[in-house]
């Protein structure tokens, strides 16, 4: 090996700028000669007045004077003004004086209900093999159409035998239709003949 193959190349100086192609150099001409030249001569044009013939602007200093009228416009002052329209306020009419009361609602003794149908209860089969007799108190709802819409039992005795047939019983009761739901008290005895 020669001592020239053992020594490393010189590193370049400064940044690497690519060579261009033959290419790439006839394009920028091109430009240059198409685009730039043009846009010279017409920057040119445009400055040539200011060059070869000086300043031939003449300004003159002026004042524009307005006249201002006072507002509002004094009277007999002609054309539009940009005053908004006078709008005549009304008084809002006064609160009636005398007020009607509603109707008072009704008292509990004029809520009646009239019973239309009042089918008996059945007998329980139990509490008639045992000869059982009783009495249940219920709390019943009645809706406006004059149904029973619910039936709560209150009391019972002797408890656990009549119940359920006093309940079936008071559900299929009809009553004449009101105005209001009532909710009233009922009691059904049951008694062997």
């Amino acid at each position: 090996m020669s001592a020239d193959q053992l020594t490393p190349a010189p590193a370049p100086s400064g940044p690497r700028v690519p060579k261009l192609s033959r290419e790439d150099s006839d394009a920028l001409t091109w430009l240059g000669k198409w685009i730039g030249i043009p846009f010279i001569v017409v920057i040119a044009i445009f400055y040539s007045e200011y060059i070869w013939g000086g300043s031939n602007v003449n300004i003159v200093p002026t004042v524009t004077r307005q006249e201002v009228k006072p507002y509002p416009f004094p009277d007999g002052a002609a054309g539009p003004t940009l005053a908004p329209p006078e709008i005549p306020r009304v008084a809002p009419p006064p609160p009636p004086l005398v007020f009607e009361a509603p109707p008072p609602p009704p008292t509990p003794s004029q809520i009646v209900a009239r019973p239309l149908s009042q089918p008996k209860p059945v007998y329980p089969r139990r509490a008639l093999e045992a000869e059982r007799e009783g009495v249940v108190r219920l709390r019943i709802t009645i809706q406006p159409d004059g149904s029973v819409s619910d039936a709560v039992v209150s009391s019972a005795h002797p408890p656990g035998w009549f119940e359920n047939a006093a309940i079936d019983a008071v559900k299929r009761w009809r009553f004449q239709p009101g105005s209001h739901i009532i909710v009233t008290p009922v009691e059904i005895e049951f008694k062997l003949n």
